[in-house]
Formats: C-alpha cells, structure tokens, sequence
C-alpha cells in the first residue's frame, strides 16, 4: 500500500510519499475459476515524480501498474502540454487518464479476470493554473474497467490517499473502528453518530491549521511528519505494515516562479557501499 499525502497551501502543493510498494498479479486459477492472486512488495519504490516537461507533477498510491508498465515510468516518459486555458488543461488531463485507462484495458482483457476486479492505481496530478496564479490538482482512479476522475484541493487543504487511518484520526480527530464501535454500543439509530460528528461545535486539529499562510518549508515538514507517523504507527501496530521507508518529497511552487522540486528521501546506490 501507500501513505500519500498532499499539502495544497495559497501558492503551492506539497506531495509527500512513503517507499513500501505492494503489488498483485495472477498466478494462476482456483477450480472455480477465480483468480489466485500473488502479493509482492518492494522497498525502495518512488511514487512522486514529474512529467518529462516539468508541467506535472504525480503522486501514485494503490497499484503499482498500468497495463505491463509501471505508472511511474508510464507518468514520468510523457510530456505534458502548456495549456492556454483550464478548459484546455483539463482536456489534457482527460487525455493522459484515456491513454492509461487504455494501457490498463489492453493488458487485462487479455486475462481471464473479469473486469469489475481489474486492479488499477489512485494518482494524484498536479499542475500550475493556466494564469500561473495557484496549483490545479485531480484525483483518477483506475480500479475496474473504467476510471474516475475529479478536481481536489481547489482550497488550502490536506488529502490522504492509500492505507492512512491512524493519520486520519490525528487529522481528525477520531477513528472511524472506535467511532463505528461506539455507534453499535451505544444502539443508535442509523445515521446519528454521523450526524453528531459533522455537527461538533469544537475545532478539529486539521481545522486548526493555517494552511492558507503557512510557508512552503513547513509543508513540507508537515508533509514528512504526517507520512512519518504512518508508517512509524505500521511499524509498531501487529499485521504486516502497509507502509514503510523513506519519505520522498515533490514540491510545485507558484511563487516566486512557477517550478517543480524534488526532494528524494532515497537515491539509487550500489548495496555494498557503505561510505
């Protein structure tokens, strides 16, 4: 799995990931003809990258393909237009999810897997406005045979993709296990516990940040603490952690000059040096 998270502040968005990377493909065939389906993970993964133009920046969680390729050497070999309008960048998006979605379909229906369980990646894209003014950012999800794909973070804001309760709850305030416990205890009617948390009268820490002032430098650092804590939480919890390695970072800044930097966490290196 993935902690993802993504800092959108007044002038710039923040993409912060860990480095466990868990994949699935078929094996092989039950009698009853279901997929057998085989996990492998990796450790050193890079799941923040930027289009060869430097006009995108991605940020992948969930499955680590696209078809036969990976979505981060699919994502990081295509050049992103520049776009005269957001109707126009928008396209472009649409056409960069079409081109995935369709490597994804080539390679699955070759298989046997019926469509509704065709694994797919959740990718966060980033780009500057047309106007250079503020960072655009979109969510596509490739599970199944079609994908979804919808604009995120028009304000200052935090978005947490992949394995990420424990985040959650300290964003939040809450976790859904202990709330969803309380709600069967304390034999609510449908929907009230749901009522009463949208309606607290207290601020949630995530409520309690500044984002919309707050400096580049200090989302990053938040960035890096909140995927920190999960996979820190992954680590000590029982099961096998879904998160884990280093934290690497990718900034988009409007200000004072539209520009993609990234801020790896790891570098590639030969195992034996130690120096």
């Amino acid at each position: 799995m993935t902690i993802a998270v993504a800092i959108r502040t007044s002038s710039s968005l923040v993409f912060a990931a860990d480095s466990k990377l868990t994949t699935q493909g078929v094996v092989g065939f039950e009698e009853d003809g279901t997929p057998r389906w085989q996990t492998q993970t990796y450790d050193h993964a890079v799941k923040v990258i930027h289009d060869r133009n430097e006009r995108l920046m991605c940020m992948i969680a969930g499955h680590a393909n696209i078809g036969t390729a990976s979505v981060t050497d699919f994502l990081s070999s295509y050049s992103f237009p520049s776009c005269a309008s957001i109707e126009d960048q928008d396209r472009a998006v649409g056409e960069i999810a079409a081109l995935m979605n369709s490597a994804k379909r080539e390679y699955w229906e070759t298989t046997q897997v019926e469509p509704a369980k065709w694994p797919g990646p959740t990718v966060l894209l980033a780009s500057p406005s047309p106007d250079g003014r503020m960072p655009r950012a979109w969510r596509l999800q490739f599970g199944g045979p079609e994908y979804t794909s919808e604009e995120i973070l028009k304000e200052p804001n935090i978005r947490l993709e992949g394995s990420y309760a424990e985040v959650f709850s300290l964003l939040y305030g809450f976790h859904w296990d202990i709330v969803n416990g309380l709600d069967r205890a304390l034999e609510l009617p449908d929907g009230r516990m749901g009522e009463a948390m949208r309606g607290l009268n207290v601020l949630r820490p995530l409520e309690k940040l500044n984002l919309l002032a707050m400096p580049v430098q200090d989302a990053i650092d938040l960035g890096v603490f909140l995927a920190t804590v999960q996979v820190q939480m992954d680590r000590f919890l029982p099961g096998e952690p879904a998160c884990g390695g280093p934290i690497d970072v990718m900034v988009l800044q409007m200000a004072p000059a539209r520009k993609i930097t990234s801020f790896p966490g790891k570098t590639l290196h030969h195992p034996g040096y130690n120096g």
